[in-house]
This record gives structure tokens, sequence and C-alpha cells, in this order.
């Protein structure tokens, strides 16, 4: 329950029934020159789509065809040298893998973005229609068919394939496979009910069932924010599921029904705002493209204070945003306690990168959900440094090692690679992004800075300042929407949005401070901890227009890591003291029943 005057107030509906919480919607995009089903298919969003081969049901049934998305349209380009009805695949349209392919298949296809190559090494077990995840260079193939249903799965290491731990049921058909390597999600076929599993690195577990049963429809996301869209059971369905990282919510509808479609955004932190389904199959292999976005310029949403009446069962109902019923919850250690570092990643899939205890260090470290595991240090031991990315897909840039750096490093989920420098070396910046589209902002190049750098992959380019020059400040969101707040700078709680090409003020933020842990699109963020000459616990919630003071942290914390996909699921470790410690955040919308005393 929650009280009358406890939320904003906007016209009262009259409904017979809720309404469904409004979280996204489907508009057509560029459509495939060839239509296909069962592709072999691979995604990060709806700007970057890959697919080759694939069933056509029709004369001939399979094809090699092979085409790029940029966003807009589908571009043929070389064709992968074989035909296939079914297969695997994984990366993006410039770096990709495909591995195995109707049932006898076992050979590994590399794309570089213009040629495809035959290393020789090959998948251990042929298999067909596999779940897969993750990039080029770490990627999983996981259930499939040998034709009968597979359980097992396999790990790419950018040069061989490794057997590593079977899921708990065999399933092919697995079109739905989602995430990264170290935490991958599989929905597959035949199974009754279609079961959904989640690899968390080590081992797979059992999570909820869809609330309509299919397969061989796409998935996008994480594991903890993820789509599922299309399929059938036996019917071609056009329904879409949103996962939270507990329950499954039936969002918008496909504009077409259909089954066996491409990936649509594996791995992508930001799927369920942006994601991609294409191709597939009704009566024939179609060349229909969708792109999912959240919220479309015409959406009719529920927020905060929207309130309606249920004349069926004659209550009154509001909505209410989670984040401030949120909490913080110990988690795992770090290996080796520090301030002054960086975060990437989810609250089950994160980096801890560089930053400082008695001196700067090297060391990353990474987390599964429940402890820290060190892997590869950075090449330059720096602190006050940022990034941005995923456990697999990671950029650090700039930072303090013996004086301001303008080093840049690439991460490829075991190594990091010097790539090309910040254009002015600086300390105490702001980042948004991924690995191949970053923003970095502000900082302190011997005197607070206002200068925005964009990383196209290759090599960063000055784009327009911020309005206040600012160091030690926060950030989030990505390339084309970020938000930076706080910093030394005057005052404290100034925020400013970046729309692509521009800075813009706008609402301020409650408690100001420099040094904060930050998270989060740039609709859903956090900010929590930070300093303004003392250290606290403060955290807010950022919902794309305001900020709202939620629940502390249990420690007053400052210049501490952060990671997380949205201000309902996010992690905040290291800082100043030199702390080990580690809190999770954890929040979820509601639906709640209105009381009027």
């Amino acid at each position: 329950m929650t009280t009358l005057k406890n939320l904003k107030g906007t016209a009262i509906q009259f409904l017979d029934a809720d309404p469904v919480v409004y979280a996204g919607s489907w508009a057509s995009g560029g459509s495939l020159n060839t239509g296909k089903a069962s592709t072999l298919g691979t995604a990060t969003g709806s700007s970057n789509a890959f697919v080759a081969g694939g069933y056509r049901a029709g004369s001939p049934n399979s094809t090699a065809s092979t085409e790029s998305y940029n966003g807009t349209s589908w571009t043929e380009v070389t064709d992968i040298p074989a035909t296939f009805n079914y297969g695997n695949g994984f990366g993006t349209n410039t770096a990709a893998i495909f591995a195995g392919a109707d049932p006898t298949s076992v050979t590994t296809y590399v794309w570089n973005g213009s040629s495809w190559a035959t290393p020789g090494n090959n998948l251990n077990t042929n298999r067909f229609a596999g779940g897969t995840s993750g990039t080029s260079t770490a990627g999983s193939i996981f259930g499939g068919g040998e034709p009968a249903a597979s359980a097992k799965q396999e790990q790419w290491n950018g040069t061989s394939w490794t057997e590593t731990t079977d899921m708990n049921t065999a399933k092919k058909n697995c079109f739905s496979g989602t995430g990264i390597q170290t935490a991958a999600m599989c929905i597959g076929y035949p199974n009754s009910p279609f079961t959904a599993e989640v690899w968390n690195g080590s081992s797979w577990t059992e999570i909820a069932e869809l609330n309509t049963q299919r397969g061989t429809g796409s998935g996008a996301g994480t594991t903890t924010a993820a789509l599922f869209s299309g399929g059938q059971s036996p019917g071609y369905k056009a329904n879409t599921e949103q996962y939270n990282g507990t329950s499954w919510t039936e969002l918008a509808d496909l504009s077409l029904a259909r089954g066996y479609i491409g990936n649509g955004g594996s791995g992508s932190s930001t799927a369920t705002t942006d994601a991609i389904v294409y191709g597939g199959l009704t009566t024939v292999g179609v060349t229909n493209t969708e792109e999912w976005a959240f919220p479309p310029a015409t959406a009719s949403t529920l927020q905060e204070g929207d309130m309606w009446f249920n004349s069926t069962s004659s209550t009154l109902k509001g909505y209410k945003i989670s984040a401030p019923t949120g909490t913080w919850a110990s988690g795992g250690s770090l290996n080796t306690a520090r301030g002054y570092l960086d975060g990437v990643g989810i609250q089950t899939a994160a980096l801890g990168v560089s930053g400082y205890t008695t001196t700067n260090v090297a060391v990353v470290e990474q987390y599964n959900g429940t402890s820290w595991t060190e892997v590869g240090d950075v090449n330059t031991a720096r602190e006050s440094l940022s990034g941005c990315g995923t456990t697999t897909a990671a950029l650090a840039f700039g930072g303090y090692d013996t004086a301001n750096t303008a080093k840049t490093e690439s991460w490829n989920g075991s190594a990091w690679t010097e790539v090309n420098d910040l254009n002015t070396a600086r300390t105490g910046l702001g980042g948004a992004g991924i690995q191949t589209a970053a923003l970095a902002f502000g900082g302190s190049s011997g005197s607070n800075s206002a200068l925005t750098e964009s990383w196209d992959g290759t090599s960063w380019t000055e784009v327009s300042d911020l309005n206040t020059a600012r160091n030690t400040l926060g950030g989030f969101g990505l390339q084309p929407a970020a938000i930076a707040f706080g910093g030394a700078t005057s005052p404290q709680q100034q925020t400013e949005l970046w729309n692509g090409s521009s800075w813009t003020e706008v609402n301020d933020l409650n408690t100001g401070r420099a040094n904060s842990g930050s998270t989060g699109p740039s609709t859903a963020g956090l900010a929590f901890g930070g300093n303004t000459g003392t250290n606290f616990a403060n955290t807010e919630s950022w919902d794309g227009t305001n900020w709202t003071e939620v629940a502390d942290l249990s420690a007053a914390v400052t210049v501490n890591g952060g990671a997380g996909a949205s201000s309902s699921s996010a992690l905040s470790f290291g800082g100043s003291g030199v702390t080990a410690a580690t809190e999770e955040w954890t929040a979820g919308n509601a639906v709640v029943t209105v009381t009027t005393s």
C-alpha cells in the first residue's frame, strides 16, 4: 500500500484492468536483401547486426548470403564460404565468429569486417542452432542439435574451442542465447515447459519460465536485463518479454509473428532500450527487421504518480518508481583493497580496474555476482581513470600514473592492449559508452577541464565542451546520450545531459559531490558515495529528469568504483580508506494499491 500523498498525482483514469507497465515498442527497420530464417546472426543493438547463411523455405533452401546492418539498412557483403540452413554466431559486423552449421559441421569461420577465414580451429562437437554469447575473442556456444538436443557448452578464446560445464537441460534451436562469455542465458527447444537457464561463469542455474511458452525466438541483453521476442510453441508468436534478473514481464508485441530469428543484441547492457529482430520464418524466410526502442516519441508511458481506478476490483492503483524502495547489501570483497579505481560492467559481471593503495596498482579484478577474481593487469598502473564497457570488451582511459596521462587501453576479455591516446592527458575525468563508442569528459589537465572527446573504436576526436569545467566528476550513459554531474565545480550539484552533439544543463543533484561512484543509462542512473570535504554514503537515482534521494550505502565512501545496468541493479566497490568492500544495489518497479487515509 501507499498513501495518496506519496504519489505526485496525475488525472485518475477509470479502467477495467491494470495497464501494462510500459517499457518500449517496436518500429520498422531496413529490410534484409534476402529473406532467411535460422540465420547465423549476431547483434549488439539496433545499429550493429550481422547475418550469414540461413534457411529460405524456397529453392534453394539454404543460402551463403551475408549482410551487415548499420542502423538504417542492410548491405550485402562477402558471402560466407558455404551455404547453411542453421548455425551459431556471435560478435559484431566487424569481428564475428560462426561455427557449426547443419547436423554435421564443426567448421569455424572468422569474419574481420571484409573477408572470411577458416583457421582450422574447429568445434570439438558438431552442432547447429545453439545459443551464443560474447565477442570474437571471448564467446560461447551452448546447446544445439547434434542432431539430438545437446547440453554441451564450448568457449572460444580467440584461437581455439574448449569444452566446459554443460547446461542442466539439453536444448536445441536456442536462437535466444544472449549475454557475455561469463554471464549468459539460454532458452531452448524442445522443452515442455521451455526452461531458461543462466550461466555465471562456472555453473548453470534454471530461472523463471517465460509467461508465454516458446522457443526459436530472439534473445538480447544480459542475465539481469534481457528481452525475448517472437518464437513458436508450435504456432509462431509475436510476444516480447523482459527479464529483470528475477521474473519475466510481457511488453509490446512484434508487428510480425515469427520463429527461427537472428540474435537481437547479445551481451548488450542496453538491450532493453536498444535491440533488433531480423529475418525469421513464417511460411517463408522473411526480410522484415524491427528495432526496439524505449521510449518512442509517441509513447504513453506510466510514470511515477500515474493513478487509475480499477473498476473490476474497486481499487485505486498507482505506479511508483522503484528507486526509493531499493537497498544496498554486502557483496564479495575485492582481493586488493584500493581507491581511485574505475568500474565497468553490470552487477553480476563487472571489472574493477587499476587504482591506488599506497601507490598506483595495475591490478584488475572481475566480479561474477558473488566474488572477485584477479584477471589480466592493465599495462599502465594509474589512479583516477575512467572507462566503460563489459567484462569481455572494455576501455580504460586517462588518469594519473606519474603525471596526468592520455593513455587508452582496450580489454578483450583476457588481456589489455594500448590503443590510441586521448588528445589531452587528464585525470579525474568522467566516462560513458562502450568499448567501440565512448565519451571522455571533464577532468584536470592542470586545471579544471570542460573538454569532451568521442571515441569511435579507433581514435579520439574533440567534440563540444561541457558548459562548466570540472574535475573528479561523475558520469554514465552511452556515447549518444550521457550524464555528467558533480565534481570540483561550483555548484557541485550541477548536472549536464549530452545529446550526441552538445551538453545541456538539467536538474541538479540534491547533494553536491565529487569523486562518487555512478552507473546506468542516461534515463535511469545512480550516483553513490563521494565527498564534499568529508565522505558520505548518499545515493541518488536519476530518472531522466530529476534526482531522488534513495537509500544510503552502508558505509561512507569516496573515489569508489561503480558498475550496473540501471538504477535497479548496481555495484559499488573499493574507495578511499583504502577499502575492499563491495555493496550491491537492487530495486524494482511496482504498481501499488493506493489508500486515501
